[in-house]
């Protein structure tokens, strides 16, 4: 319902524009360039985010994250075999993860070539983002039991 309302107000607004455009007054014309010219120009900058974003992406940006992640999880699992055993379980389960993200992102890598972000991306981003906000819950606990 919500989706349909605001597709309705998009297409009142662009109305509106186009009428003004066309048949306004010589303000309403004036007001209704400025406005298309200030959408150009935030299309462009959305653009160049995502062509930005894509770049990064494909030089590998993601992949040294989970690297990084590897590495934290390496050094907990150390030291959670002398803390408390209860925590391996949660740090494998968290390295399983990882791996498997690095694979996703691996396989997404190698068949990119189009522009923009595709939802494997998005899909990638939010995985390591839930990754991340995971091992910040296991060090929280862990520190909490120290």
């Amino acid at each position: 319902m919500i989706r349909s309302a605001l597709k309705l107000l998009a297409i009142l607004v662009v109305g509106i524009l186009i009428y003004n455009l066309f048949l306004g007054t010589d303000e309403e014309k004036q007001g209704a360039k400025k406005i298309v010219g200030e959408m150009k120009d935030v299309g462009v900058a959305v653009k160049d985010l995502l062509k930005t974003e894509k770049e990064k992406f494909d030089k590998g940006k993601y992949d040294k994250a989970i690297d990084k992640i590897g590495g934290v999880l390496s050094n907990l699992k150390r030291n959670a075999n002398d803390f408390d055993e209860r925590y391996v379980k949660r740090i494998e389960e968290l390295e399983r993860k990882r791996k498997a993200l690095k694979e996703e992102l691996d396989a997404v890598s190698n068949t990119s070539g189009t522009g923009g972000e595709t939802s494997e991306t998005k899909a990638i981003k939010q995985d390591s983002k839930e990754l991340m906000q995971e091992l910040e819950t296991l060090m929280k606990d862990m520190e909490a039991e120290q």
